[in-house]
């Protein structure tokens, strides 16, 4: 830990070690080919210590820099650390530097301040309400929707309003960009979301370079092997009482040189010599050189290795001029005749140019048919060849459809992609309460925008900032109107996201993205619903909101008296108890004392058995994980309150098969690292949590049933694997048997209920031998 993170006031408990290790990561990777990435990141985290060495920035706030209002999107680097620039910010974007030009007046230098107040004349007030109506503009940052605020609320008379909200931004006109991009033509499409955008997709195919190992073997094929079986050919006619270099026909010196020739030219990188010591090829060439210049020259033991090599070749591919042989050439020329994939690429890249760059692509039938006349021409192709597989998966990387679609076809493969694309829905029930259409389209792409934001790193049991306290957001907020229509919506796509997300991939938690999702969600369908998001254990202050105290005793009467709370001996009468914490007015970032620590916090730490009031990562782990399990981190919400026990009763036992069939996976890696093991039993324990709680909400049979294909699927497993898991198997049958898993039953029954945080090492690695570093 560096000196200053100790001497700090402002950012205790904030360290710069993370920021330096994540530095010194980028720089790291510095010589890596990524467009620009990697030096974007060095700059990033060059900018955190810069703040956190100078005490310029309060880390742990929602507002982190004096002056910067709440609403200004800042650049986040991971972790939530603010780098003190603006999204919204920065360099002129090529379509400012266009519309600068085209405005008489902009000053040079002064640009985005000249066309923030543009954009508040006559003239700009007009282009902004054209824009509106026609629904031509682009939102990528959330302060690119204010002035088309100003304007509607012109519109709309409302000139005090307008008024108002340009007072609240005028401030920062000279920093930040207000008003929209220009629109690339491609519609916000209700429903309907891509993992990839076409531009992503075209960029990555524009960009993939010639693979190097197929044009090595290109190379090989096509002229290094016909030399080859020249020279082989070559030495075979100075043979004499089968040993070569007994006869030399007419011309064959100038044969031997001529091809010799040849074979120099064909080395990309010229140094026959290092070709000698690798393969046979070069041998023989050299050795064909020696001879040529002087046979006199050549040892017996060379005449012995050229015996060796062409009597090799002969008695494994034949005469090299025989038709076998022959044959055997032209079907390898085939196998690396064809195109390189890179020109493919290519070519689907300029078709993909034809669409939005921003959207998604439904039909791709035009974008995979065969190579046509004028692209064979243009790429060097053959008209009529069909697209490569690998090239046509890649394309279909942009597919726009359903999330449950894109689910199916395999491109959202976790549930933080459900948590990027869920938006774009929400934000069609979110703003379907407008009644005038062209706010109802502003609302939905500034929420689109708005969920782009990073979290920043909060302490304090801080709240990220609410959509809602955008200046230009409240100033029509008074517009929505949440009818009963809009609630069903929003709770029936609650409902079904949450379904979709756990069956697809039901051994993981749901991350936090996604649960802001689904509380704005909840918000909208008139539901009070406690979701609870993951803590991080690095800046865990020792107490819990009020909302994990209410979603702890709501599971207690989901979970009292079922496998769940045997397994892990839960007292769901204590946990249906628990009082909410008490407010208190502490000191930014001070530990809570032990008189207002709440009582989820300190159940948590008795049952972890850990003390409150740390900093150390794996004692606030062990205190998180003790809060997921009482709280089933948002399992029983979704299950009880939202009806999802019933929906999913004949997917659970499955769902339940599944996390096992992953944890066994995983728990069989070959890791490196002693760091990786940890982070591969966290997942490992939370996945197994899922499925111990998936197995609770069956009814005895079908639970004894799954159990039972559990024990089935964990016998055919290695051994070694079996032993070492065998005490988290036992602790499953005894919790199965109706008796809670306390520590007394661990110890006589040889079981172990599996808890991923721990400060010790852990039982599942006091038994591994091997695999980890």
């Amino acid at each position: 830990m560096l000196r200053d993170d100790r001497e700090s006031n402002a950012n205790a408990g904030i360290g710069a070690g993370y920021a330096a290790f994540q530095l010194s990561r980028a720089l790291a990777a510095s010589g890596l080919d990524d467009n620009g990435q990697t030096s974007k990141r060095i700059e990033r985290w060059r900018n955190v210590i810069e703040h956190i060495l100078q005490g310029s920035a309060s880390y742990g706030s929602r507002t982190p820099f004096a002056d910067v209002p709440e609403w200004v999107t800042l650049e986040v680097a991971t972790g939530g650390f603010a780098t003190g620039q603006y999204m919204a910010g920065g360099a002129l974007t090529e379509y400012e530097r266009h519309l600068a030009a085209s405005i008489p007046g902009i000053r040079p230098g002064f640009e985005r301040l000249d066309l923030n107040t543009w954009h508040l004349t006559e003239e700009g007030i007009e282009v902004l309400q054209t824009k509106l109506a026609s629904g031509d503009y682009r939102i990528e940052v959330p302060e690119e929707a204010a002035l088309l605020t100003v304007a509607w609320l012109l519109g709309q008379q409302r000139t005090e309003n307008a008024w108002d909200l340009v007072e609240a931004i005028a401030p920062f006109f000279e920093q930040l960009r207000f008003f929209p991009m220009a629109s690339d033509g491609s519609p916000l499409s209700a429903g309907q979301v891509q993992v990839f955008t076409v531009g992503d997709v075209r960029t990555v195919l524009s960009n993939r370079p010639a693979q190097t190992r197929l044009a090595a073997q290109k190379h090989v094929v096509e002229t290094r092997l016909p030399l080859y079986d020249a020279a082989v050919s070559l030495f075979l006619l100075t043979y004499q009482d089968d040993w070569p270099c007994r006869r030399y026909p007419q011309g064959w010196f100038e044969q031997a040189n001529t091809l010799k020739r040849q074979f120099d030219a064909s080395c990309p990188s010229a140094p026959c010599e290092a070709e000698n010591r690798r393969d046979r090829v070069g041998e023989l060439f050299a050795l064909l050189g020696v001879c040529a210049s002087d046979a006199a020259l050549l040892t017996g033991r060379q005449v012995g290795r050229i015996r060796r090599i062409v009597d090799d070749f002969v008695r494994k591919h034949g005469h090299p001029e025989s038709e076998s042989h022959q044959k055997h050439r032209d079907s390898q020329r085939g196998h690396v005749s064809a195109p390189g994939h890179h020109l493919f690429a290519k070519a689907v890249a300029a078709r993909l140019s034809k669409y939005p760059g921003s959207d998604g692509v439904s039909d791709f039938s035009s974008l995979l048919q065969p190579v046509t006349c004028e692209e064979a021409t243009a790429y060097s192709l053959l008209t009529g060849i069909g697209i490569p597989p690998d090239i046509r998966r890649r394309v279909e990387r942009c597919r726009k459809g359903t999330i449950a679609e894109l689910i199916d076809k395999g491109l959202i493969t976790s549930g933080d992609t459900v948590a990027r694309l869920l938006p774009a829905i929400t934000a069609e029930i979110c703003s379907a309460g407008f009644r005038d259409m062209s706010l109802r389209m502003l609302s939905v792409a500034t929420y689109r925008a708005f969920r782009q934001r990073r979290s920043l790193l909060l302490l304090d049991l801080q709240s990220q900032v609410r959509m809602n306290e955008l200046p230009w957001v409240a100033a029509v907020e008074d517009q929505r109107e949440t009818d009963a229509v809009v609630a069903d919506a929003a709770r029936q796509v609650l409902i079904e996201c949450a379904a979709m997300t756990l069956c697809a991939f039901p051994q993981a938690i749901l991350p936090n993205k996604l649960i802001q999702e689904f509380a704005a969600l909840g918000a909208m369908a008139k539901l009070d619903l406690p979701f609870v998001e993951e803590v991080a254990s690095d800046i865990f202050m020792g107490a819990f909101s009020n909302k994990y105290i209410r979603a702890a005793r709501q599971a207690a009467s989901l979970t009292g008296s079922t496998l769940y709370a045997n397994y892990y001996d839960i007292d769901a009468s204590q946990l249906a108890m628990l009082p909410d914490q008490p407010k208190s007015r502490r000191k930014r970032f001070s530990r809570p004392d032990a008189s207002s620590r709440d009582a989820l916090a300190r159940l948590c730490s008795q049952r972890a058995d850990a003390g409150l009031g740390t900093w150390r990562p794996a004692t606030n782990g062990k205190i998180i994980e003790q809060q997921q399990i009482l709280t089933t981190q948002n399992l029983a919400l979704l299950f009880g309150e939202l009806g999802l026990k019933a929906l999913l009763q004949y997917r659970l036992a499955s769902m339940a098969e599944e996390c096992f069939r992953w944890i066994c996976v995983r728990q069989q890696m070959k890791l490196r690292f002693y760091h990786s093991s940890l982070v591969v039993i966290k997942n490992t324990a939370y996945a197994w949590r899922q499925m111990v709680f998936y197995l609770a909400m069956l009814d005895e049979a079908e639970m004894r049933f799954a159990i039972e294909r559990i024990e089935a699927h964990f016998a055919i497993q290695p051994s070694a694997f079996r032993e070492r898991f065998l005490p988290a198997i036992r602790g499953l049958r005894v919790a199965a048997s109706g008796a809670p898993l306390t520590e007394a039953r661990q110890a006589s029954e040889g079981a172990q209920v599996f808890i991923g945080w721990t400060t010790e090492r852990h039982w599942l690695l006091k038994l591994q031998t091997n695999g980890v570093a």
